[in-house]
């Protein structure tokens, strides 16, 4: 029961590293968007998703939008295919 708790709290921790993470035609897709994110959250995802084998850079998207109180937030997804 020990073992089974330790597994979830782990899950739970590694969800927070990207704010959104699917797989779409064999590609794995990561949205590291928001305050505080970048390029550098969403390709430890891409490690810990991938293993030791690795991946390769399928597209990076960069998307600036304006909030309706004036604010600016960057949207970034990064693309990848495991080997």
């Amino acid at each position: 029961m020990r073992h089974v708790s330790i597994l979830l709290i782990a899950a739970a921790a590694m969800a927070g590293c990207a704010t959104d993470t699917h797989r779409a035609g064999g590609n794995l897709s990561l949205n590291c968007s928001g305050p505080g994110k970048g390029w550098e959250d969403c390709t430890k995802q891409a490690d810990t998703q991938c293993g030791a084998k690795g991946y390769t850079v399928v597209a990076r998207n960069i998307d600036s939008t304006t909030g309706a109180s004036g604010t600016s937030e960057m949207k970034r997804e990064l693309v990848v295919a495991c080997k």
